[in-house]
């Protein structure tokens, strides 16, 4: 049996899913062979969801056989916005009460945990004496 295995690269990633949307229509028009996924700040990779949601540190990537990756940056360089491939935690651009609001969720959920663990660490150091 003979198997050939592929190997694809990113070559487009973004927070905002019109533009993956776009990116993804331009390479179908195009020919090129693609797929979408979804990827989050801690490394996991994931299949496009059927309802993708946004937030910080949600990004949807384009991958391509590295075979057509010239092709397919020639085809996506004519896209009215700018193609990377290490786009920003807040590149889904929230408005500003939205990213201030992230921020304060994450800073008492901080609290939470540190205040969980004190008093976790007290009933330990309790049961020890």
């Amino acid at each position: 049996m003979n198997v050939e295995l592929t190997d694809f690269v990113t070559v487009f990633r973004t927070g905002q899913l019109v533009q993956m949307d776009w990116a993804s229509n331009a390479l179908q028009e195009a020919g090129i062979p693609f797929q979408r996924r979804e990827e989050i700040s801690g490394g996991l990779w994931l299949a496009m969801p059927t309802a993708p949601m946004t937030g910080p540190g949600t990004w949807w990537a384009v991958i391509v056989p590295k075979s057509h990756l010239t092709e397919a940056k020639e085809v996506l360089s004519g896209l009215p916005f700018e193609q990377s491939t290490t786009p920003d935690v807040w590149d889904f651009q929230p408005k500003p009460g939205v990213k201030l609001g992230w921020q304060i969720y994450s800073g008492i959920l901080l609290a939470a945990i540190g205040i969980g663990a004190v008093i976790w660490a007290l009933n330990v150091f309790k049961l020890l004496r």
